[in-house]
């Protein structure tokens, strides 16, 4: 049987990253929106513009986070050969 060379990494995954980190934006939006006080706001909805913003920019944060992850992954990647098995 001839034999392949594969390489050995611990990729992470992006989903749970993204999810994680748009969670945590939007806890700290909550936080956020309980020190305005109440005259200062106006009839915009504040809370809705906050979760929307600091969801999306926790997100990204996580993308980010993930593929640096990703790219130190590859770099401490092993070559090895392997012999495929039916």
């Amino acid at each position: 049987m001839p034999k392949e060379k594969v390489q050995i990494r611990k990729a992470p995954k992006f989903l749970p990253f993204l999810i994680l980190f748009a969670v945590v934006g939007a806890i700290i939006a909550l936080i956020l929106n309980s020190f305005i006080s109440d005259a200062d706001r106006t009839a915009q909805p504040i809370l809705g513009y906050l979760l929307a913003y600091c969801a999306g920019l926790g997100a990204v944060l996580g993308l980010v986070i993930a593929l640096v992850l990703d790219f130190v992954s590859r770099k401490r990647s092993k070559t090895l050969e392997a012999t495929r098995s039916r």
